[in-house]
């Protein structure tokens, strides 16, 4: 009897043992949570929006508030947390943005949007572009505009191949036909003589010569001077949202 009292005493003792253990677990899950739940309310009030910031603001972009781009998720916070659970488990398609959803081409062109754009971004979904879209993701205005990187242009000078590796142009008009410089892979050369979104008002060089150096098309991209193409444009991007 006496074994049998033992037995049980260590059964109960080990059983106490593992509650305790249990609300220890879920006391360090609903603090961790409610920590958790702070920093992301901290972290999503405008005042502190420095403390997350991915880094400089591209080039003319100095003016740009954080809200003029970053516009709020659809949701209250619960929603949103709900909605990525039921993502996770596989009940939703998509997932949902917690705060803040990402950046896309409409904001973008809320600002910058014009009509006489020779490579709209809304081109490149065609199915004709999809080898092209592995090498740039032209269909994004992110793909060569990336923000807080402090630069103008994020792409390479050289992704024009991308579309044109192929080029033909019927009575090439430049002391240089576009043909060879395909064939040389010389194909910095494209942005040194036209303006990829044609806002400039500018005439295409004709000598090959003349273009603009490499070095100015490298500076313009990284934003360290002006358009070497043309101080003047056809369209203004817009101010403020």
């Amino acid at each position: 009897m006496r074994k049998i009292n033992e037995i049980r005493f260590d059964v109960n003792k080990n059983a106490q043992r593992k509650a305790r253990a249990r609300r220890k677990i879920q006391a360090y899950y609903i603090v961790g949570g409610i920590v958790s739940l702070a920093c992301i309310l901290l972290l999503l009030h405008p005042d502190y929006a420095y403390l997350h910031v991915n880094g400089p603001l591209n080039t003319g972009h100095d003016d740009v508030a954080c809200d003029d781009c970053h516009k709020p998720e659809r949701g209250n916070l619960r929603q949103q947390l709900q909605a990525n659970v039921q993502y996770l488990l596989g009940r939703r398609a998509k997932s949902l943005a917690v705060g803040y959803r990402a950046v896309n081409n409409y904001d973008c062109l809320h600002c910058h949007h014009r009509p006489n754009d020779r490579h709209p971004v809304s081109r490149f979904f065609a199915p004709r572009f999809r080898e092209a879209r592995e090498q740039v993701p032209a269909q994004y205005c992110v793909g060569c505009h990336l923000e807080h990187t402090g630069r103008r242009v994020t792409a390479s000078i050289s992704y024009c191949k991308a579309c044109h590796e192929k080029i033909v142009v019927r009575n090439d008009p430049i002391t240089t036909s576009h043909r060879q410089l395909a064939r040389d892979g010389n194909w910095e050369s494209c942005l040194a003589c036209h303006d990829y979104h044609g806002n400039h008002k500018m005439e295409v060089r004709r000598d090959f010569d003349a273009r603009i150096s490499r070095r100015e098309l490298q500076a313009y991209f990284a934003g360290e001077r002006d358009s070497p193409y043309s101080a003047q444009k056809f369209h203004k991007a817009r101010d403020g949202s």
